[in-house]
Formats: structure tokens, C-alpha cells, sequence
């Protein structure tokens, strides 16, 4: 048996069985709690600063996963073009916890999204960046325990997400005039 297949099996056979876990699956599973949650802390990061240049670096950052988010999800769209993968729940026996999406499961577009927030809320504030990182593995379990990705899918995706945002960190040189640039727009509006 597929290596994949056989964690998956490891982790979904589960579902059903602890009536808790399955309450928390669905509500880490579902494609609002945690993008929500994480979009919040992202405009908390945005305002937070005790000096002007934290503030800056802050909101720097803001844009980097703005800039991720945008790049991971071209990159993942262009993949879909080139490899479809079932869902677990369309090729094996699952315990489904969740609605049926009818994407392509490789690689996951909201694990990808998680860890975009993650990496680049790690740039400046690392303990905002810990508490994002524990939400986004455990999106990522839940997303394997309730039969919607193989874990090879949340890994992929997550390699997306944080890539994203590191390539664009590497490449300040010609992103951070287009961050200031974004900053200062915001400033004129009063988004400050």
C-alpha cells in the first residue's frame, strides 16, 4: 500500500470514534474558523508596534503574505492544470467529516493559504508565528482526520504556503518598494 494512503488510513480511521476530537475536526476543518482567525491576527500584526519602525516591518510583513497568498495560489492553480488527484473519499473507504469538495486534493489550497500567515507573520513576530504554526498543523490534521486530503496534500501545501512567502522575503529588494509603496497608500487612506 501507498505510504500516503496508509497514514491517511492511520489518522481517518479514528473519525467517528471520539465524539470530542470529531467536534474539533469540524470546527478546524470547515474553510472559515481558521482563515478567519488567521486574517485577524494578520491585521493585529498590522497595527502592532511599539516604534514606528517595528510598525513598518510589521506591516511589511502584512504585505509579504498578501504577496504569498497571491503567488501560492497561481503556482497551485497552475499545478491543477498539469495533475488532478482525487480525494481521499472518491478513491478509498473514508470516514468523512466534511462536505465533499470536488478539487483536485494535491496540493491543499487552504493549508498552502495557512501557511502563508505563518511565515509571514515569522519574519517579524515569532510568537505570533508559534501560535499561527500550532493552528495551521492542527487545520492540517484536522483536514487528513475528516477525509478531505491525503497528508502528502497538507505537506505540499504547506511547503506552497511557506515558499511563497519566503521567496518573496528573498526577493525584498524588489518587494519591499512595492510593501512601502502599498504602506503608504494605506497611511494616506488612514489604515495606519
Amino acid at each position: 500500500m501507498n505510504p500516503d494512503v496508509a497514514v491517511f488510513h492511520l489518522i481517518n480511521d479514528f473519525a467517528g470514534t471520539i465524539p470530542l476530537l470529531d467536534w474539533l475536526s469540524r470546527a478546524l476543518v470547515n474553510d472559515f474558523a481558521v482563515p478567519t482567525a488567521m486574517s485577524l491576527m494578520a491585521v493585529w500584526l498590522w497595527f502592532a508596534g511599539a516604534t514606528p519602525a517595528e510598525r513598518l516591518r510589521n506591516q511589511r510583513a502584512v504585505i509579504f503574505i498578501a504577496l504569498g497568498l497571491l503567488f501560492a495560489n497561481a503556482l497551485i492553480k497552475d499545478l491543477s492544470y498539469f495533475y488532478f488527484r482525487p480525494r481521499p473519499f472518491a478513491t478509498e473507504t473514508v470516514k468523512l467529516l466534511f462536505y465533499r469538495p470536488s478539487v483536485s486534493s494535491f496540493p491543499s489550497v487552504p493549508i498552502a493559504m495557512a501557511f502563508c500567515f505563518v511565515a509571514g507573520a515569522w519574519l517579524t513576530n515569532r510568537r505570533l508565528g508559534k501560535v499561527m504554526l500550532v493552528l495551521a498543523m492542527l487545520y492540517a490534521l484536522a483536514r487528513v482526520y475528516a477525509g478531505v486530503h491525503y497528508p502528502l496534500d497538507v505537506l505540499a501545501g504547506a511547503a506552497i504556503g511557506a515558499g511563497a512567502v519566503y521567496v518573496v522575503a528573498r526577493l525584498a529588494c524588489v518587494f519591499e518598494p512595492l510593501a512601502d509603496w502599498a504602506i503608504r497608500l494605506a497611511r494616506r487612506l488612514y489604515f495606519v
